[in-house]
């Protein structure tokens, strides 16, 4: 606990309330004239009085973990100290009894009804061995009655500041429990507008989906029977002489390579319209990565890239379609390549998430599709498998970040935009997400997170 929070708990409030009306109390009374017989000891009690309180102080500041011990310790010398004023200030006569009032009631709000009882009892029997010694036998009522108060405020005011702290321990509770029902709302709400928007998205791809395989569909049919003409043609060709026959085959090179680029682009949209269901069987993702990484090699090093894979041993088996996460995987792998048009490092990673109830270690990614949160009585918390694809390239600007996953955006020349809207439709299909840090001049990172079957997790 710091010195300045120290300042202002109840506790604290209770030391600097219960010095200053003690110390009050006691200058108060001094006022008052007493026989001079008394005021020599009455000045050096004063003084002593102060000295304690500041040593009090002290030591709450030296010792504030032992606080309440502390605190019911100071009551004890508070309760000796105002019987020695009695004592030397006239027994009976004194009016320093008064302060035994604004102990026993200090205490008894402060602490519980018990202890304030206990206070006055202690007050009672200091007060009457402090007056009987001067001998007050005959104004015996006198004292009973004193002691009655003492018992009487000490019972009432403790009674009362009971009350109180239950009040005050109802209203945090209530207030804790408006807390966790607004944190639930809260959460119900974003979970809601998630799926409000995977609904509009789901809508959206299935609309550029239809879209997609019409107009691949009508362009593949023209492309077939150009890509056929092509051919007679460039047989036609062979009966040219030999100056234009070169010239006619460099135009018909051209053109079947835009015919194939075309053809290209339309079975990838083909792809995207009809990317089937995954067929899920429970199999190991080690060998997928492994096999897919021996697949790439010589590609990425014609492209100067070295390809790293790390795979926690002994992963959990996952229920997957080998296939399309071989795809994905194959995406983001090409794409990370293509990031890094000098060479660089493409990182392949797996590994278990350690069990969460929320599923928050999936969703702690930026632009995480969210998990359904798991209730508190839940037989056992989700597990998952994340595969991070990470490069050195020169990384991504943040107004580009958030639409990567579109269908057809892309900034490479002749890309057709749907290797990551493709990857990110298959890891929803398996139940995971697929998200990506980045950052201009950092290294970018794509992650690939699915869950494990409940019998494995």
């Amino acid at each position: 606990m710091g010195i300045g929070k120290f300042w202002v708990t109840d506790e604290s409030s209770f030391v600097v309330l219960r010095a200053l009306a003690m110390l009050g109390g006691m200058v108060a009374i001094l006022l008052v004239p007493h026989p001079p017989a008394h005021q020599p000891y009455l000045g050096t009690l004063a003084w002593s009085f102060v000295a304690y309180k500041i040593g009090l102080f002290l030591g709450i500041w030296t010792w504030p973990a032992k606080l309440r011990a502390v605190l019911l310790a100071s009551v004890g010398l508070d309760l000796a100290f105002v019987s020695l004023f009695v004592w030397f200030g006239g027994g009976i006569g004194s009016h320093f009894y008064l302060l035994f009032y604004l102990l026993v009631a200090l205490v008894a709000v402060q602490f519980e009804p018990a202890i304030g009882l206990a206070t006055a009892g202690a007050a009672g029997g200091l007060y009457a061995v402090a007056t009987m010694t001067h001998g007050a036998e005959g104004d015996w009522h006198h004292l009973v009655a004193r002691v009655a108060t003492f018992f009487l405020l000490g019972g009432s005011l403790g009674y009362l500041s009971q009350r109180e702290r239950l009040a005050r321990s109802r209203a945090e509770a209530l207030n804790r429990d408006l807390q966790e029902n607004q944190r639930c709302l809260e959460q119900a709400y974003q979970e809601l507008q998630a799926a409000q928007a995977r609904a509009v998205q789901s809508e959206r791809l299935a609309t550029i989906g239809q879209m997609s395989a019409k107009v691949a569909h009508e362009v593949r049919n023209p492309l077939s029977s150009i890509s056929l003409n092509v051919e007679l043609l460039g047989d036609e060709l062979l009966s040219l002489p030999e100056a234009r026959r070169v010239e006619a085959g460099n135009l018909m090179r051209a053109i079947r390579a835009q015919v194939d680029a075309l053809g290209s682009v339309t079975e990838g949209y083909l792809r995207f319209a009809r990317l089937p269901k995954p067929k899920l069987e429970i199999a190991p993702l080690g060998p997928v990565i492994a096999d897919l990484a021996d697949f790439v090699c010589e590609e990425l090093r014609a492209r100067r890239v070295q390809i790293i894979v790390d795979v926690q041993q002994e992963l959990p088996a996952l229920r997957l379609d080998a296939g399309q996460i071989r795809q994905a995987l194959l995406n983001l792998i090409r794409n990370a390549a293509e990031a890094m048009s000098d060479g660089g490092v493409v990182r392949v990673a797996a590994q278990a998430l350690a069990a969460d109830r929320t599923g928050a270690a999936a969703q702690r990614r930026k632009g995480a599709e969210p998990f359904p949160t798991i209730p508190p009585s839940a037989p056992a918390p989700l597990r998952f498998v994340e595969v991070t694809v990470t490069d050195t390239g020169v990384g991504i600007p943040p107004e580009d970040l958030a639409q990567i996953f579109e269908p057809f955006f892309t900034r490479k020349e002749g890309g057709t935009g749907l290797g990551l809207a493709i990857s990110r439709e298959i890891a929803l299909g398996h139940g995971g997400t697929l998200t990506c840090e980045s950052a201009p001049g950092k290294a970018t990172t794509f992650r690939l997170t699915l869950p494990v079957p409940e019998a494995e997790g």
